[in-house]
């Protein structure tokens, strides 16, 4: 049996982490990575900057990206709009989560 390795980057939220170690945390190119910074999926610390960095948080999203493309063969249009939907299902999944808990509080009380 052949066991892969991959690569390990612990980060915290409040890392920053260049273009270059974004894009090899998601096995994807650099221009990949700038297309979802030019489709507003993720955006660098500072745009201006001739060299950008990104929250450490954007690691994630970069490698869910990453996954979709490769597992559903998307373009970027279509990867931007997926990406954008399963944030939206995750936004209203935790405001749902949050009802329910305050519903029960008051149904306690």
């Amino acid at each position: 049996m052949q066991t892969e390795r991959r690569d390990v980057l612990w980060l915290n939220g409040s890392e920053t982490i260049s273009i270059t170690e974004l894009a090899g945390v998601a096995g994807l190119s650099e221009a990949d990575v700038r297309e979802l910074v030019d489709s507003g999926v993720i955006m660098p610390m500072n745009p201006a900057d001739l060299s950008w960095t990104f929250s450490a948080d954007c690691a994630v999203t970069v490698r869910k990206a990453s996954r979709l493309r490769h597992d559903l063969e998307l373009d970027s249009h279509a990867l931007a709009l997926a990406l954008a939907l399963l944030e939206q299902i995750r936004a209203l999944e935790s405001e749902l989560s949050q009802m329910r808990a305050q519903q029960a509080a008051d149904s306690r009380a």
